[in-house]
């Protein structure tokens, strides 16, 4: 076995452990369409490299069934990599190009055998190359936006292997032009072959360091959201509340912490159900979302209490919040054969004066609205 050959058997082991694990990890709870399209594209390449290595069918057929594998994986390459983006590979185009490459492999392994060499390590990389650069741009200009520190790391290494594809193929037409050192061609290989190792290495631990910020991600929303409302829950609540709490300080402003809390909501799981105590949970959250103001901030804490952070002095928050209210009053729920009137009522405290943080602010509002229950509910008490 000669050096070139050495190097391309770890290339091609190292693509189908890469590969494997690819494979595995997607079929996990968390589907990761990249991972799949990348792990099969290792593994049409690492099957292709081994068609091309063994000697029991003829070298013709041989290189070209190999090499069109090896033009195949490219595809799903790409399609991997543009999971992760807006954008997506026209596989008309992408297939027409592997068909173009099947003929030049064709034609040169079975009727031009001085160019035979040339030919199969330059046919697959034309089409390798282009999605390569197609997918890299797509990294670089829209990336995901949980992980774009990955997404440019994997658009280098891309635009590397297209650096390194185009070098081996300028050395390898260089020598099959000026001599036939066949020595000169297997050193070529082996060390652009070490190359490819490298290469594919980082692209998939890239690809993993996406998955893995997505994933993040997700955890993160799913731990600050209700799951019935998709509203920010108490938790995250809270930690906006820090938020505004400093800002307010460091600007010497103020803003209002809002409770709101749906009338009767009690009546409406005993008499229609608790499936229909969540569509009016829903449906108030939406009314409260289509009305409040840019930069106020909404959130459910549980049971049928919503709360918002408004900006702005005592005066300015009163007649947002009454907006709010006069929303949900408006919005009324069909249900069946009825029509549900839902309303809401409110208490209202003012940072600073009412209270300094969140447990004297959440105490004042909490006891201005059992007041506005009290004084017969669909209203603001501030």
């Amino acid at each position: 076995m000669t050096r070139a050959q050495t190097v391309v058997l770890a290339l091609l082991l190292m693509h189908y452990l890469l590969g494997i694990l690819c494979l595995l990890v997607a079929r996990g709870e968390r589907r990761a369409p990249s991972l799949r399209y990348w792990g099969w594209s290792l593994l049409l390449y690492s099957t292709g490299l081994l068609i091309t290595l063994q000697r029991v069918i003829p070298a013709p057929y041989s290189l070209t069934l190999g090499n069109t594998l090896i033009a195949w994986a490219p595809i799903f390459a790409a399609a991997g990599v543009m999971a992760n983006t807006p954008g997506h590979v026209a596989m008309r185009w992408a297939y027409g190009g592997l068909g173009a490459t099947i003929a030049v492999l064709i034609g040169f392994n079975f009727f031009a055998d001085e160019w035979r060499t040339l030919a199969n390590l330059t046919a697959p990389s034309v089409i390798a190359i282009v999605l390569f650069v197609y997918s890299a741009a797509w990294l670089l200009l829209r990336p995901p936006v949980q992980a774009k520190g990955a997404a440019h790391f994997m658009a280098a290494f891309m635009l590397i292997a297209v650096g390194v594809w185009l070098l081996r193929i300028a050395f390898v037409w260089n020598i099959a032009r000026v001599t036939n050192d066949r020595d000169s061609v297997d050193l070529i290989i082996s060390l652009f072959g070490i190359a490819q190792i490298v290469i594919a290495v980082a692209c998939t631990m890239a690809l993993f360091w996406i998955e893995v910020r997505k994933m993040e991600m997700t955890l993160t929303h799913v731990a600050l959201t209700d799951s019935l409302t998709e509203l920010p829950n108490r938790r995250a609540v809270l930690e906006r509340f820090k938020e505004t709490e400093s800002q307010a300080v460091r600007h010497g402003s103020s803003f209002a912490l809002l409770i709101l809390d749906i009338d009767h909501f009690k009546q409406f799981n005993d008499r229609y159900g608790h499936a229909t105590g969540d569509r009016v949970l829903k449906h108030v959250a939406d009314c409260l979302s289509r009305a409040r103001r840019a930069g106020d901030f909404l959130g459910r804490i549980g049971g049928e209490e919503f709360v918002m952070l408004l900006n702005g002095d005592r005066q300015t928050a009163i007649n947002a919040a009454d907006r709010l209210r006069t929303q949900v009053q408006e919005g009324a729920l069909a249900i069946t054969d009825d029509v549900l009137s839902v309303t809401v009522s409110g208490g209202l405290a003012m940072f600073p004066a009412d209270g300094v943080d969140w447990d004297q602010l959440f105490a004042v509002a909490d006891r201005r609205l059992y007041k506005a229950k009290q004084d017969g509910r669909n209203r603001v008490v501030a």
